[in-house]
């Protein structure tokens, strides 16, 4: 039998900040990032790779540059969406413990409290001011 799945506080919390972790290492390695150990393995995503395949008459390097410029702007394409949804899942995490946090202490509000809340006489168009409100 499978387990029951629990989303409380706690792992809404957890997935905000690996959410949070995850957006920090795109910003970081969309950047001019170190990629291996080599001096020229800096590269950044968002430009075209300094490749030096050969001259302009070599039909096979000007083909293979531009084939790995293609796999690198649908490689930054699914980066870039992977950072728009892991940014709304994020933000959407931050709201929605805030807005709970903010809810809580009402759910556990008495009749008489919520009575606060509730007119007990209205006014009238025109009239400027009301008797009074909750007991």
């Amino acid at each position: 039998m499978a387990e029951n799945i629990v989303i409380d506080e706690a792992t809404l919390t957890r997935l905000k900040t690996e959410y949070a972790t995850l957006l920090d290492d795109i910003d970081t390695r969309m950047s001019t990032y170190k990629w291996g150990n080599s001096p020229g393995s800096r590269l950044n995503l968002d430009e075209q790779f300094p490749l030096r395949l050969g001259g302009a008459d070599f039909a096979a390097a000007v083909s293979l540059a531009k084939d790995l410029e293609k796999i690198r702007q649908n490689l930054t394409g699914r980066i870039g969406d992977t950072y728009t949804n892991a940014s709304n899942l994020r933000w959407g995490l931050e709201y929605l413990l805030a807005d709970t946090n903010h809810i809580e202490p009402l759910n556990k509000m008495t009749a008489e409290e919520f009575e606060s809340y509730i007119p007990t006489s209205t006014t009238t168009p025109g009239s400027g001011s009301s008797s009074g409100s909750g007991s």
